[in-house]
């Protein structure tokens, strides 16, 4: 039993002893991580007398990313490099939205994003700010499933149609938030949050959308989002 209490003490203190050696960043240095986490999107339709509860995008969804990063100065201490990242949302179910229609509503989003950081260099744990500009598309998908007995309008019959299906390329913007903690000298773990205006022209109804009375929305919305991350710097 000694022996078993000495060996875990010792293993113990050599994991310590590298969470203390940790490389400060200089001039030259890289990095890559990869993380994951949740993710939101703020936007909505917009059909006359409906909650906002019921006219939401999506509902909330997961993100999946990688960057990778140049350190280009010591002091400030500042990189430069990329993030790519894909978000994907769960559909928003209304009876609600259209009149006698359950609808569902889904989104997914790929950014891809030229990034600076700014970063404290020293220590075990070490906080950054971020902000980044690229380019993203993002995808938004409505279908209807008629309600009432008689069906659609045109037909009588009750299947279900795509009344918004459309994706659209546009300007990003981010901005984030993160800390790094090591865990051994080049082994780190951490978190970031993040906001990303998402930049595009307008969301347009299907053929079988307008005929419900579905209006035309807003293209421009914002994803945010909080992801844990693994990575080592060499």
């Amino acid at each position: 039993m000694i022996g078993i209490r000495r060996a875990v003490l010792g293993g113990l203190a050599v994991v310590l002893a590298a969470a203390v050696a940790h490389a400060d960043y200089r001039k030259g240095e890289m990095m890559f991580q990869i993380y994951g986490g949740g993710a939101g999107l703020s936007g909505r339709y917009h059909q006359p007398g409906v909650s906002k509860d019921e006219q939401d995008y999506a509902d909330g969804g997961s993100v999946i990313g990688g960057q990778f990063l140049y350190y280009v100065a010591d002091n400030p201490c500042l990189a430069l490099g990329f993030d790519i990242s894909h978000a994907s949302f769960d559909s928003h179910d209304s009876n609600q939205l259209l009149l006698n229609r359950f609808t569902q509503s889904s989104a997914d989003n790929t950014t891809g994003l030229a990034v600076a950081r700014l970063v404290y260099p020293k220590g075990r744990v070490r906080p950054y700010i971020q902000g980044g500009l690229g380019v993203h598309h993002t995808s938004l998908t409505l279908n209807g499933t008629p309600t009432n007995p008689s069906g659609w309008n045109d037909t009588h019959t009750l299947e279900t149609r795509d009344l918004l299906d459309e994706g659209h390329i546009g300007p990003a913007v981010e901005g984030a938030i993160g800390l790094h903690v090591y865990v051994t000298e080049r082994f780190f773990i951490g978190a970031e949050y993040k906001v990303i205006d998402l930049i595009a022209k307008d969301f347009s109804p299907t053929a079988a959308g307008s005929q419900e009375g579905l209006l035309t929305t807003q293209g421009t919305t914002s994803e945010s989002a909080i992801g844990f991350m693994l990575g080592f710097g060499f």
